[in-house]
């Protein structure tokens, strides 16, 4: 998954967003929104220019790979030569958001890194393509007291030969190749959108003012998610994002300003109406908090993290078979966190019930985002199966 969404009971970064305006919005100066002067801009800083550029070397090794013929088309040589089905030759790794080159040097990245990676080569081999925000159910995160919620994109490629010589059987099959970490079967379901190169820069931005805030690199954080607004002024997670670092500075007022900015581009944002409930709370003001009531109810039950901490407190009290409920409510509303599988593998110990404790932390390593995780998780299954 993607698209890093700050979200607050502590706080939300929402890693995406559909886009979305309204009269509210536009009628804002956006220049009211920002303060540069309170946020040093880091000498070095992550450019648009780098997103996609390939060193002369990579170029070289696609060239090779990838050569006109009369029996395969250049998308479909490139799909098998070297993305392979579905990125089946990348490891899925959402530490961090990478660029095309680095994607392409360390072979692992997570969604957008993988989307990137597929743009940069059709553009060095002149390849249509089509970028999607795909939905999908919320997959959650929580990294140094922030929550993140990921969305999800993936990319077709037309599958057009270069030199026009075409194979008989090539025009039998689909106009655009679709390329997605998802399985065929799960995205088949799934509503998407079609957005642009520059909603793409502005979503791998605010990826990486999310973990600039992680770290709490302040400063970092707000120029990436000035630029993210720069490529993408409508999308509401890198406003959301911007609100939340206001807070965390101490910048209440011009947090709340934003926060109800983003709220014009999307009204029913349960995320950012949580967030900006934390403020008006810590100020107080409890009767303009009642009107936004329903959504904040409504956020707070959406959030997994919710039941799976009160399992995470069942089980410390040896409350085993409560801890297991809390914990498949956490997995039904966000089925794809890891953390969710090892309590269950952790509770199931606890029972002597070492079949369900193993299957579940096979799903656990399969969920993982991250490749030490995943490593982790390997390790515990080789003593337990003895293999």
């Amino acid at each position: 998954m993607v698209i890093k969404f700050l979200v607050s009971f502590t706080v939300i970064l929402l890693l995406s967003g559909c886009v979305a305006t309204s009269k509210v919005a536009t009628s804002i100066d956006h220049k009211q929104l920002f303060s540069d002067e309170s946020f040093k801009k880091p000498a070095v800083l992550a450019r648009s220019s780098d997103i996609y550029f390939l060193t002369q070397e990579q170029k070289v090794i696609l060239n090779t790979l990838v050569k006109p013929s009369t029996r395969q088309s250049f998308t479909r040589q490139l799909i098998d030569n070297l993305l392979q089905s579905n990125y089946s030759a990348f490891d899925y790794d959402n530490s961090f958001t990478r660029t095309a080159s680095q994607t392409f040097d360390s072979k692992e990245g997570n969604c957008l890194s993988m989307v990137i990676l597929s743009v940069a080569m059709a553009k060095h081999f002149d390849i249509k393509y089509r970028i999607f925000d795909v939905k999908t159910a919320p997959i959650w995160d929580r990294n140094g007291g922030l929550f993140l919620v990921n969305g999800h994109i993936n990319i077709q490629l037309e599958n057009t030969n270069y030199n026009s010589q075409h194979s008989v059987y090539e025009f039998l099959q689909s106009r655009y190749l679709t390329l997605d970490f998802l399985p065929t079967q799960t995205r088949r379901s799934l509503a998407k959108k079609q957005i642009g190169e520059s909603e793409l820069a502005g979503m791998y931005f605010v990826n990486l003012a999310a973990d600039a805030m992680v770290k709490k690199d302040w400063n970092s954080a707000y120029w990436l998610l000035k630029e993210s607004i720069v490529h993408a002024p409508n999308v509401g997670a890198a406003w959301n994002s911007l609100a939340v670092l206001y807070r965390h500075n101490g910048y209440d007022k011009l947090a709340e300003r934003v926060y109800k900015y983003a709220l014009s581009l999307s009204p029913e944002d349960t995320n950012v109406v949580a967030n900006l409930a934390i403020l008006l709370s810590a100020q107080g003001r409890y009767q303009e908090l009642f009107e936004y009531q329903r959504q904040i109810d409504l956020a707070e039950l959406k959030n997994p993290y919710r039941y799976y901490d009160q399992g995470r407190e069942a089980y410390v009290v040896n409350d085993f078979y409560r801890a297991l409920r809390l914990y498949k409510k956490a997995i039904k509303l966000s089925p794809h966190v890891d953390q969710f599988y090892f309590g269950l593998y952790q509770t199931y110990m606890a029972l002597d019930k070492q079949h369900l404790a193993i299957k579940n932390l096979k799903i656990a390593q399969e969920k993982s985002s991250r490749l030490n995780d995943r490593l982790r998780y390997r390790s515990k299954l080789a003593l337990l199966t003895n293999n």
